[in-house]
């Protein structure tokens, strides 16, 4: 339903799910029981790309999705790039404003379990078992037989990463490649403090595994489990990479009648710049909303408490 309430905020969406929008205080979606029901507090108003959103940080999560040793440490051969910027983004204003705000932290990364290696799709295995060789002519409309692009290459999905040595000199097992418990699918750095900590807080961060791009399929699906068991309505979404992982998980959960909210800057990929662009656009074009850490952390240092605004 599309209607007018009596304070004059129009109401999108149907009678069970349903956020509420003022032309100058933009989107309400604290979800209330009913549209004329009276405000819920504590309330945080973040700024988007389009309108200010405000949430309840009771009903809120951020969702840190794939920020783990295998795609961020050195030792698996990574350079400074988006994923690095995404963690110290997280680090220094992230990760602050959700404690202040009292969120909740939930952190998804891969972890294939020994019975969901027997499922994981052929795709996958074939993403972290071969490397693909780009040539000059990919064109779909060439009618030269293409050379073969994807080349096999050592190791894969289960098979032992090896030893691999730390910024510090140390040498360590690395485990076995996307695999549950293994030190490549552990969380990177100081992310995985940040974890440690959160889970002592109330309400606690949590850790999930997934065993495909989005956290709502597949073999392990307690994440998706978790956020409807807590009763959270809202998640604003962070971590690498943007276009693949991120967007799956962001788009499932839009599709599932949550909202989404993608803190850009906190969302890195490898993939051209385009992909980025492309995830950012319709991050507010067709899923929901579009903010960042600035914004995230400004807002949770003016979250009003009750009718008469106050601060943290």
């Amino acid at each position: 339903m599309s209607t007018i309430s009596t304070s004059k905020r129009t109401v999108i969406g149907g009678a069970d799910n349903f956020w509420l929008f003022d032309e100058k205080l933009g989107f309400d979606v604290t979800h209330p029981s009913s549209p004329d029901s009276a405000l819920i507090y504590p309330r945080l108003t973040l700024q988007t790309s389009k309108s200010p959103v405000t949430l309840a940080p009771q009903k809120t999560a951020v969702v840190v999705i794939d920020m783990q040793n295998l795609f961020l440490s050195s030792a698996m051969g990574r350079e400074k790039g988006p994923g690095l910027v995404a963690e110290k983004a997280l680090l220094e204003k992230c990760i602050p404003a959700a404690r202040k705000a009292k969120i909740r932290i939930l952190w998804l990364t891969w972890g294939i379990s020994e019975e969901g290696l027997r499922t994981v799709p052929p795709m996958f295995f074939r993403n972290f078992g071969l490397t693909f060789q780009p040539e000059s002519d990919n064109s779909a409309e060439s009618t030269s037989i293409p050379e073969q692009k994807w080349r096999p290459q050592k190791g894969g999905i289960g098979k032992s990463v090896g030893k691999v040595t730390l910024e510090d000199g140390t040498s360590i097992d690395g485990g076995r490649l996307l695999m549950k418990d293994q030190w490549n699918t552990g969380l990177y750095g100081g992310l995985a403090s940040a974890f440690e900590a959160g889970v002592k807080l109330t309400p606690a961060d949590a850790r999930f595994h997934k065993e495909t791009h989005s956290g709502f399929w597949g073999g392990n699906i307690e994440f998706a489990k978790h956020i409807h068991r807590e009763g959270l309505k809202t998640l604003l979404f962070a971590g690498v990479n943007t276009d693949q992982c991120v967007l799956a998980t962001m788009q499932d959960a839009a599709q599932q009648g949550y909202d989404t909210i993608m803190l850009k800057d906190a969302c890195g990929t490898v993939s051209p710049q385009f992909a980025q662009d492309m995830v950012e656009f319709n991050a507010h074009k067709a899923f929901g909303f579009q903010s960042s850490c600035d914004s995230f952390l400004y807002g949770a240092g003016h979250i009003e408490t009750s009718a008469a605004k106050s601060e943290l």
